[in-house]
């Protein structure tokens, strides 16, 4: 973990009648929001792309309560002769969390099954530990991250833009024929998951501060285990994608993977009237537990997304796209492009 915890978090439960539970500490997944608080600032020239740099998990002190209760947490980052830069979260980051201790204490006995609870945020000082999520130096390792120059208005010019979009995310753009291809390969395994992995490049506009991404291709994922509720890549599917990425020979990276979900065989194997059908929460902007584990296992950084086919009963194929917005996975929108684009 590339961050220091000079503090350390807790959860305080509370009853329905305000009586005080219990405190339990918070063991969470910081790099998520790491990723994004590094790259938000690296969107905007205040980070560099590649290079070591130091970062900070720190408590932001509730403005009415004061320490120890928080309002939320920031993560502080500096690197070499650059002005220290941080990212505000809110106490909401932690409700998953709270949910967790909520059962804790159900099974405890201390909360009755289906009881109103609320929680407060504490942190207190820690010191200093190295090796279990304390270490101090953030490296980049590997190969630098290319990012090319280009114009972000010429993508925009080109650009049809797809499902709700957030001022805050990352521009993302998409070659039509990936769409196309996932739509022919998701329908050509009717009843099972499906999927590939979402390659392109990375640019940079610097008269617009601002870095943007083009999904240029998509590499159809061999030698997967699938079922209709579950895809598995293995060993011998990321050789192959690493294969044909540099079989093409553009210098393109990887920016995600797709995958489909067969509702309709979801629904059919459920009994489920067209009716409901239509708004079952597994429709459309779905992202499983399993698809935010693919995510944080293959592809970490910031910058990477997820697409899913939604193949449903009640209307043509559609997609719906995801990527982490201030350390969580959220649907966002994205362009599809009206013609071929290399950064020209």
């Amino acid at each position: 973990m590339p961050l220091s915890f000079p503090y350390r978090f807790a959860i305080v439960m509370y009853n329905e009648n305000q009586a005080e539970l219990g405190t339990v500490p918070v063991e969470r997944d910081w790099e998520p929001a790491f990723e994004y608080a590094q790259f938000y600032h690296q969107r905007r020239g205040e980070l560099a792309l590649n290079g070591s740099r130091e970062a900070s998990v720190l408590p932001l002190w509730d403005e009415a309560l004061g320490a120890p209760y928080c309002r939320g947490y920031c993560i502080e980052i500096a690197a070499a002769g650059l002005k220290p830069v941080a990212f505000d979260f809110p106490k909401d980051h932690f409700r998953i969390y709270a949910r967790i201790v909520a059962s804790l204490f159900i099974e405890q006995q201390k909360l009755r099954e289906g009881e109103h609870f609320s929680y407060k945020v504490v942190a207190y000082p820690a010191p200093m530990e190295r090796g279990d999520g304390g270490s101090l130096q953030v490296t980049e390792l590997g190969a630098p991250t290319p990012v090319g120059e280009s114009s972000l208005e010429s993508f925009l010019a080109r650009g049809k833009a797809q499902g709700e979009s957030d001022s805050s995310d990352m521009p993302l753009f998409v070659a039509p024929e990936v769409l196309d291809q996932a739509r022919l390969q998701t329908q050509s395994q009717k009843g099972v998951e499906t999927g590939g992995i979402l390659i392109g490049s990375l640019w940079r506009d610097a008269s617009r501060r601002e870095i943007f991404a083009e999904v240029t291709a998509q590499i159809a994922a061999e030698h997967t285990s699938s079922t209709n509720v579950k895809l598995t890549f293995t060993p011998q599917t990321w050789a192959a994608a690493d294969a044909a990425r540099k079989l093409r020979g553009r210098g393109e990276v990887y920016l995600g993977y797709w995958h489909s979900h067969p509702v309709r065989e979801w629904c059919r194997s459920k009994q489920c009237t067209l009716e409901a059908q239509k708004i079952c929460r597994f429709a459309k902007d779905f992202f499983s537990p399993d698809d935010e584990a693919v995510m944080r296992a293959a592809f970490p950084r910031a910058w990477c997304v997820g697409l899913v086919a939604n193949d449903t009963a009640f209307t043509d194929l559609t997609f719906s796209m995801f990527g982490n917005r201030e350390g969580t996975m959220q649907p966002r929108g994205f362009f599809i492009l009206g013609e071929t684009n290399h950064g020209a």
